[in-house]
């Protein structure tokens, strides 16, 4: 049993305790825990926060990361105004005193991810920061608790960390800042403000949240969500062979494709150069209507007949822009992209009354669950199951990628419904 120093401010414990064995598809190791949440009266809290930015308060941070085993957790991250996404700012909360991290700063923070506290996180919408630390400091926490997957199995309706707060606590979080620019130096008091309290209230909302899965039985389900949202973290998508196909692209005969590639590859060159995101140079929807709209003229190219360009396109930016097209209508035919080639049929299609049958008892359940259908089992693992294959679920199952706790519904499920003795 892990043991957990409390802050003055919280009567009562968080305690993370081993308890029961998971087999995940995607975990080589076998964990065993599960969390047990004792009750506490919420009491002020601190508001107070320490900016990391210089070698001395990196000092404290690292000491106060070893008097505890776990942390709260947030990130702020630029996707709106730079080129490159990057990692901005790590929020955290441990005992009574509050963190906000530069990563931008010439500080290497890379010790903070040895310390005791950042092996376990408490987090709200895990996926996306668990992502950001791995692909830039190659970490994962060994275990995680999502208080958005913890209010999903719950059936909240508002997921979102302002609603919960709200519900549980009875304050409302200001939302100015959600789409700031976080590579602002030195970050205004109101930005940094707005980011302590993305994990002030994680250990209380958790350990709320947390009562609340045990008293309904879905811990276990919680947790090994959180196993695979860790496992997730590590997989890094590869880049595609041709991101210029993009969504709305399909259809496009190689003339179009042709245009399309050379303007989303000026697009990526004018957006580098000028650091913004490629959208903000043109948004796709543009692209495709500015294609469409030079393919009917080709080969010449009447500028005339191109929907309305953005201000930020004039002087030499439009001149490039217009190069572009015009060398673009003079590459030869037999070097034009070509169509993707239709998909060959699958060898092996889903029974259709399958399908149907099992989407209508999956939402049945999910009714009786009051949580999201989605949670048993989305239309691709749908879809999975409903093929004709041997009658083994457990293979399905599998096949499909569900988690135990997924397994355990759906045989309960197709006993109520099929009575199957194969189960």
């Amino acid at each position: 049993m892990f043991s957990m120093r409390t802050s003055t401010n919280y009567r009562g414990k968080l305690v993370f305790i081993s308890k029961q064995r998971f087999s995940l598809l995607t975990l080589k190791k076998r964990e065993r825990f599960s969390i047990l949440f004792s009750r506490f009266n919420k009491v002020e809290l601190n508001l107070n926060y320490t900016m990391v930015d210089s070698p001395e308060t990196l000092r404290q941070l690292l000491d106060c990361l070893e008097l505890y085993d776990m942390a709260a957790l947030d990130t702020e991250a630029d996707s709106m105004y730079h080129y490159k996404i990057r990692l901005c700012l790590i929020q955290i909360t441990v005992g009574d005193s509050n963190w906000l991290l530069d990563p931008l700063s010439d500080l290497d923070i890379s010790e903070i991810f040895k310390t005791k506290a950042m092996q376990i996180l408490l987090l709200h919408g895990a996926d996306y920061d668990l992502r950001l630390l791995f692909q830039k400091y190659g970490f994962v926490p060994r275990l995680v608790f999502d208080t958005m997957m913890a209010a999903k199995l719950l059936g909240k309706e508002h997921l979102g960390l302002s609603s919960l707060v709200e519900e549980y606590f009875g304050i409302t979080l200001k939302k100015d800042n959600q789409k700031a620019d976080w590579t602002i130096r030195p970050l205004p008091e109101d930005m940094k403000d707005y980011a302590v309290h993305d994990t002030i209230y994680l250990h209380e909302l958790a350990a709320k949240l947390g009562e609340e899965l045990i008293a309904c039985g879905r811990m276990l389900w919680h947790t090994e969500i959180c196993l695979q949202l860790v496992e997730h973290a590590k997989k890094i998508p590869l880049p595609k062979e041709e991101p210029w196909k993009i969504t709305g692209s399909k259809h496009l005969p190689p003339r179009s494709l042709n245009l399309l590639r050379a303007l989303f590859n000026w697009r990526e060159q004018e957006a580098e150069k000028l650091d913004k995101p490629p959208y903000k140079i043109l948004p796709p929807d543009l692209m495709l209507a500015i294609v469409r709209a030079a393919s009917s003229t080709f080969p010449e190219l009447d500028l005339s007949r191109l929907p309305r360009l953005p201000r930020r396109l004039s002087g030499e930016i439009l001149d490039s822009f217009e190069y572009t097209l015009q060398e673009a209508m003079k590459v030869p035919v037999e070097e034009w992209p070509k169509k993707d080639p239709r998909p060959e049929p699958p060898s092996v299609v889903p029974d259709a009354d399958l399908l149907l049958a099992l989407k209508y008892w999956r939402d049945k359940k999910a009714e009786q669950l009051n949580i999201d259908a989605a949670m048993l089992g989305n239309r691709t693992q749908l879809i999975t199951l409903s093929l004709p294959v041997e009658n083994d679920w457990s293979k399905r199952y599998n096949e499909a990628g569900l988690m135990a706790w997924q397994q355990t519904i759906w045989n309960e499920i197709l006993k109520e419904n099929i009575g199957d003795s194969t189960l």
